[in-house]
């Protein structure tokens, strides 16, 4: 079963998103904690990693620039309400592989993520 690392500190968005990923048959982390990304990436080696851009203590973006920093080579997409251009390309120099809107339609998160780890041979 592949796995997904899921980072927000949205209880609420965390629950939809384990859902519909569960559903799809994805084992699903979670964290709401910024500082415990790079460790849990090393420990549980996700397939992927969706990452809020806005969270406390450290946002998206540098938690990003870590992850890639420690050598972090598996997708990373950025799931953010934030439809900004400036935000959009701040998150691809940071390293993320892609930039999906958070919306009550999650059919286009699920394509995404599939065919990230499609592309890496694992379905």
């Amino acid at each position: 079963m592949k796995k997904v690392l899921y980072v927000e500190d949205n209880p609420e968005m965390i629950e939809i998103v384990q859902i519909v990923l569960q559903n799809s048959g994805y084992r699903i982390l979670t964290t709401q904690n910024s500082d415990e990304v790079i460790a849990l990436c090393r420990e549980e080696q996700p397939d992927l990693v969706l990452m809020d851009l806005n969270m406390p203590t450290l946002d998206g973006f540098e938690i990003t620039r870590q992850l890639r920093q420690a050598g972090f080579d598996r997708p990373i997409v950025a799931l953010t309400a934030s439809e900004s251009d400036e935000d959009r390309s701040k998150a691809r120099r940071a390293g993320c592989d892609d930039y999906v809107l958070k919306t009550l339609d999650m059919a286009g998160l699920e394509k995404t993520i599939d065919s990230y780890i499609a592309e890496a041979g694992g379905l």
